[in-house]
């Protein structure tokens, strides 16, 4: 904010200058705020700079992290079940649970394959002046691979320097990778080398450029499994909308094209992960059927061997139509004991697995059995589903993984019911077998009739027909699932490959810089209207308005040089000077015109200037030909006497306690026109003097010899002297001195001004240094002279201070 020296005073020669406002509630100055913002305006700009540094300082060196997409389509199980069209193979089973989909793909097993197989685990940096920065390049001519029967170095970090075409050294570097430990020199590509306990295999692939010799790189080791757990995390796979099957995958990173790589490696694992998850079943089930071929292959070559026997001994190979019709009964009979005891095989061998763990990934579903049991079927083929879901969400020790412990408890229940329907299939087999079993024996008797060539002929016929319809039934479930397994395609399907869906996320220029403005602007403004918060001194001449209902009767400027109070003396030219002038026009109208007057001087606290608007009042009133005398009635620090070179051995406290005339208390002044009456040595009882009946006579007495008595006084904030004085003036001038009178203080005057019901009183503004928009005081007003004046004093060493005469 700007003094008031070379600006104009304000203007109080009108009565309408003289705002008499109602008391307000005090309130935020958005105008002075705005002036000091102005006149500190290098501050503000020193605020935008530094924040505009900041700013470029985070868009240069904060890591750019990039958006990677790509959408693919999980289709119905159906769209793709070719060998159940075909050759209704129940083995392509259509069932998925779209709702577990989005699991599955941010399971860790699944990521923790991705990352190996793109072998991300070994990540390479380079060292820079202020950060460090990954370095990807698939086509990178050197690869690390630590050697897997020693100890992992995950979480390990080393230096790696490449020498020359051939060698290469390692420097071991501690937790702080900015640490340095011992190198390892003189190590060759293509080979195994030892670092502190850790084995490492540095392959070069191809030729090295010259570019990169002597290269520092930073390689840091990461478990595989932690890379997964960070990646799903990362990795977000969204429906593209309600309803669609369609997947859209994101994934950000530093590095566009190690993500773009990610994604292909993982959209082509999880495609795979699906051709596995069908072909699972189809697998299990030709191992199954290959055993019970072999088996079954053995017996039938038994008793092809026996026919062969049976021919060269009885040279017989045909019955006659009783016997054929007696085999063909008990072959049919046989084989549908056959099929049951197939079924129960398998119950049998579904009992067992089950109830021996937890593993149902490779349980033979009913149907490769030609088990026609639907709710079976459904039943074991959810249980392998959910089990293969249980492994991509780690497996049933990660019991902290509520989706885990949900799926763990479902299969419980499929086991039960499972093992419920198995028991009562088993009942009705039983039954059947017995009923079969019984009409074979009645047949085998009718067998036992006949000639012993043609029983045994039906004999070894029955059982080799028998085999041999089985090996024929069993060899057909195998091919169907051999045309299961080779027909099976994923129902994964790309969409849109992965690319880069934007520009960097992190950091974003343009609105960094424009926070960085907005900062560097409001935080100047923020401390500017914090200090006008906090600052509880009378500011401008809007707080007086708020704070108090006395008028204002003018103002008067700062300034400097001046080693005494004498500044309309001393100068009676400059605007200092006019600006009292213009006090004592407006005396007048406070007045009424009265041609003696006695006028009171005070204020609120010590230091707002009562001496020296007393001295400089009473100047200009002598000037203008009246007789004026001054009154030092603050008799507790009187120091009025000094600026005129006076003595204060008497004064108004001698006279009050009748110790002296009053001819012997007035002191003329080297001003013409102009006495004074110092405050005399410092009495016990000033209070008292003042309430004297004597007060009131000296004023009858001394208004028939002179033209205005202006009395200095003790602050009224601190002493209540000045109010018994105010009964007998014609008027009081408080005095409020800026950016020095408290506003609390202000307030609780005005409150005593009125609960004393003390009328004729004005205030006087002072010591006005800063102005314009906010202060009440705007350029342009009053006399326009150039130059004003400051206060100061002479402490008792006789330094000049900068607080200006105002001391008192």
């Amino acid at each position: 904010m700007k003094d008031v020296k070379d600006s104009a005073l304000p203007d109080f020669d009108r009565l309408s200058d003289f705002p008499a406002g109602e008391q307000k509630a005090t309130g935020i100055n958005y105008k002075r705020i705005l002036s000091r913002a102005v006149s500190n305006w290098y501050w503000i700009l020193i605020s935008l700079t530094v924040a505009l540094i900041i700013a470029y300082v985070v868009n240069r060196y904060t890591t750019r992290i990039y958006p990677v997409r790509a959408s693919i389509i999980v289709r119905e199980g159906d769209e793709n079940a070719g060998a159940k069209f075909l050759y209704n193979n129940a083995l392509a089973n259509p069932y998925r649970n779209f709702f577990n989909e989005l699991y599955i793909m941010r399971s860790y097993p699944l990521l923790e394959e991705v990352v190996r197989q793109l072998d991300f685990s070994v990540t390479w940096f380079r060292e820079g002046n202020i950060k460090t920065t990954e370095v990807y390049d698939p086509e990178f001519p050197v690869k690390i691979f630590p050697v897997k029967s020693h100890a992992a170095p995950y979480g390990r970090t080393m230096g790696f320097t490449i020498v020359d075409e051939n060698t290469f050294y390692f420097e071991y570097l501690s937790e702080d990778s900015h640490v340095k430990g011992k190198r390892f020199e003189h190590l060759v590509f293509n080979d195994t080398v030892s670092v502190n306990g850790y084995r490492f295999f540095v392959k070069k692939n191809g030729v090295i450029g010259n570019e990169l010799f002597g290269k520092y790189f930073v390689i840091q080791f990461v478990n595989p499994f932690s890379l997964a757990k960070q990646y799903s995390s990362r990795l977000s796979a969204t429906w593209a909308e309600q309803g669609s099957s369609v997947v859209n995958l994101d994934v950000n990173g530093t590095i566009p094209q190690k993500e773009i790589d990610f994604l292909n490696k993982f959209i082509e694992r999880y495609q795979q992960y699906d051709i596995d998850k069908k072909n699972a079943v189809a697998t299990k089930s030709i191992e199954f059927l290959d055993k019970q071929l072999a088996i079954i292959g053995d017996s039938l070559h038994y008793y092809e061997n026996q026919i062969e026997q049976f021919k060269r001994q009885f040279a017989q190979t045909d019955f006659d139509d009783e016997a054929k019709a007696l085999y063909e009964r008990i072959k049919s009979l046989e084989e549908e004991k056959l099929k049951i005891n197939l079924l129960t095989r398998y119950h049998k061998y579904a009992e067992d697995y089950i109830s021996r763990g937890e593993d149902f990934e490779q349980i033979v579903p009913p149907s490769a059995m030609g088990v026609d049991d639907a709710v079976l079927t459904n039943l074991v083929t959810k249980l392998t589903d959910i089990q293969f879901e249980i492994r991509l969400l780690g497996g049933f020790q990660n019991d902290n993984n509520p989706l885990v412990k949900q799926k763990k408890d479902e299969i419980r229940q499929m086991k039960k019911d499972i093992l419920e329907g198995i028991n009562t299939v088993r009942g009705s087999e039983k039954i059947n077998i017995v009923f079969i079993d019984e009409q074979i024996k009645k047949l085998e008797e009718q067998l036992y009739r006949m000639p012993e060539s043609e029983r045994i002929l039906i004999e070894i016929k029955r059982n080799y027909s028998i085999r041999e319809n089985l090996v024929i039934y069993l060899m057909q479930k195998r091919a169907e699932a051999g045309i299961s397994r080779a027909s099976t395609t994923s129902d994964i399907i790309v969409v849109n490959p992965p690319i880069q869906s934007g520009e960097a996320l992190t950091p974003k220029p343009i609105q960094n810089y424009l926070i960085a403005l907005a900062v560097g602007l409001l935080l100047p403004f923020a401390i500017f209207s914090t200090v006008e918060v906090l600052n509880n001194k009378v500011q401008s001449r809007e707080d007086i308005q708020q704070l108090t209902s006395i008028p204002i009767i003018g103002g008067i400027g700062h300034c400097e040089g001046e080693k005494n109070n004498l500044v309309v003396h001393n100068k009676p030219k400059s605007s200092m000077a006019e600006s009292f002038r213009a006090l004592r026009s407006n005396l007048n109208f406070f007045t009424g015109g009265q041609n003696k007057k006695v006028i009171l001087v005070t204020s609120s606290i010590s230091g707002e200037g009562k001496t020296f608007t007393t001295i400089n009042l009473a100047t200009v009133l002598a000037l203008a030909n009246n007789k004026v005398l001054i009154i030092g009635a603050d008799m507790r620090r009187p120091r009025i006497f000094s600026d005129f070179g006076l003595n204060n051995e008497k004064g108004l406290s001698t006279y009050l306690s009748s110790m002296a005339p009053l001819e012997e208390v007035i002191q003329p002044t080297n001003i013409e026109n102009l006495d004074l009456i110092s405050g005399g040595p410092v009495p016990p009882n000033p209070s008292e003097l003042l309430i004297s009946p004597k007060v009131g006579a000296l004023m009858k007495n001394l208004l028939e010899r002179y033209d205005y008595i202006i009395l200095d006084t003790s602050p009224i904030g601190l002493v209540t002297d000045a109010f018994s004085l105010m009964q007998i003036v014609d008027h009081t001038i408080f005095l409020v001195r800026q950016n020095h009178t408290p506003r609390n203080f202000l307030k609780t005057t005005d409150e005593l001004f009125e609960k004393r019901n003390i009328k004729k009183v004005s205030i006087l503004f002072n010591d006005i240094r800063k102005t314009g928009p906010g202060y009440g005081y705007g350029y342009g007003y009053g006399y326009g002279y150039g130059y004003t004046y400051g206060y100061g004093y002479l402490s008792k060493k006789g330094k000049e201070k900068n607080e200006g005469y105002y001391s008192d």
